[in-house]
């Protein structure tokens, strides 16, 4: 079998939230141009060789329309006692703490694909008698959990975003924040609660996206970015390997009338609500609402939103839906296929055919959250799908 994916666990025992590496002065082991200003010297172990398994989740909430905090479980094997906290002989011995660095790749043909940027929570070390080796279980969560941690009041700059991570504290490098986002929004209550909280209350109001990416940044995407990014040229996938297509393991669909919205209500802060029902749909499917909060700044804005939510769900339980599709990325029989398994990401278009007696169906949506399963004989990665409210036309 040619050889597929190599994945590569990297642990940073050093203190702080950034994952580049941190530039020292007057260390030659942290050059310019490769390292972020820091006090102390990163210290990166790479784990891979203990690993057994992994598995890393990056997820969207089709409940509630919005992105959840990514985790990874990760179970490593220790017969050393490299990883025993009370072994002072350890490499490793006073390192082993919570809220380590931990980042994950997987690497093809020559280059490297960030799966995952995230922070160990918890180590659980277990210990068998006898002559077995002992194994340690991994908890971690990615940066979602830093901010839900962090607490804020009150931000009036119409950059609400960058602002709410300056407030909490959030590394200037490890952002991604959209340039296109032109909703504007309140004043802010001054109320505390978490940053988390606070950001998602702005992506709620643009319809847009906050979550954190591969390489751990938080990333805003505003719904003009979904937008352009959904419109892209899809990933085309089928089960029997049509020309220009590649092959996949698995799918899930889906027939119900789950996320089927068809009346949907609005209110900003200090606002008057804002609704919009299509009849059609509701003769068709009976009445599906959906009520929502907002910060923005007028009515018309609110019942913007409301109708853009209507336009993009009123439909929604008509037709077959993909839920997920799952690669294989450990054989490298198909290049394209590995390479699809490790590149593709949050957003972007995939088209899947299944070739029936009757005539091939196609699915066309756009990816919406990520899961990787590891082991030292298999990797698959799995793709789930949904129908972001954020819709248009790209010319």
């Amino acid at each position: 079998m040619t050889t597929g994916a190599v994945f590569t666990c990297l642990i940073d025992f050093s203190n702080g939230a950034n994952f580049d590496p941190s530039l020292v002065l007057d260390d030659p082991s942290t050059p310019l141009d490769q390292s972020v200003l820091g006090t102390t010297a990163s210290e990166i172990v790479d784990v891979s060789q203990y690993v057994l398994r992994t598995a890393i989740r990056r997820a969207y909430n089709r409940t509630s329309d919005s992105f959840t905090a990514g985790n990874a479980a990760v179970r490593l094997i220790d017969e050393t006692g490299l990883f025993n906290p009370a072994n002072t002989s350890s490499a490793l011995y006073g390192k082993i703490l919570p809220m380590r660095k931990i980042r994950f790749i997987g690497s093809f043909a020559g280059q490297d694909y960030a799966l995952g940027s995230m922070y160990v929570q918890s180590w659980k070390y277990t210990s068998p008698t006898g002559f077995d080796p002992a194994f340690v279980d991994l908890n971690c969560v990615d940066g979602f959990q830093l901010l839900n941690l962090a607490g804020i009041a009150g931000q009036t700059t119409a950059e609400r975003i960058t602002s709410i991570l300056d407030a909490a504290e959030w590394p200037g490098g490890m952002r991604s924040i959209s340039t296109t986002a032109d909703t504007t929004v309140q004043a802010d209550t001054g109320s505390t609660r978490t940053a988390l909280a606070a950001c998602q209350t702005v992506e709620a109001t643009d319809l847009g996206a906050f979550y954190m990416n591969q390489q751990g940044y938080a990333t805003f995407k505003s719904r003009q970015d979904i937008i352009a990014a959904s419109g892209g040229t899809a990933t085309v996938f089928s089960d029997t390997g049509l020309p220009g297509t590649i092959t996949y393991q698995k799918v899930a669909f889906d027939l119900s009338d789950f996320g089927l919205i068809n009346s949907c209500t609005v209110t900003r802060t200090g606002g008057t609500p804002q609704t919009v029902n299509n009849v059609d749909s509701i003769d068709t499917f009976f009445k599906h609402s959906r009520n929502r909060s907002s910060i923005a700044q007028t009515d018309t804005d609110a019942l913007n939103q409301a109708l853009m939510i209507v336009a993009s769900r009123q439909e929604v339980g008509a037709d077959l839906r993909l839920e997920s599709l799952t690669l294989d990325a450990y054989d490298g029989a198909s290049p394209n296929r590995v390479t699809a398994a490790l590149e593709l990401d949050v957003y972007d278009p995939i088209t899947v055919i299944q070739v029936l007696q009757g005539g091939n169906v196609e699915s066309d949506t756009v990816i919406t959250g990520v899961a990787y399963d590891i082991t030292p004989n298999s990797f698959t990665t799995t793709f789930t799908t949904a129908q972001p409210f954020a819709s248009g036309f790209v010319l």
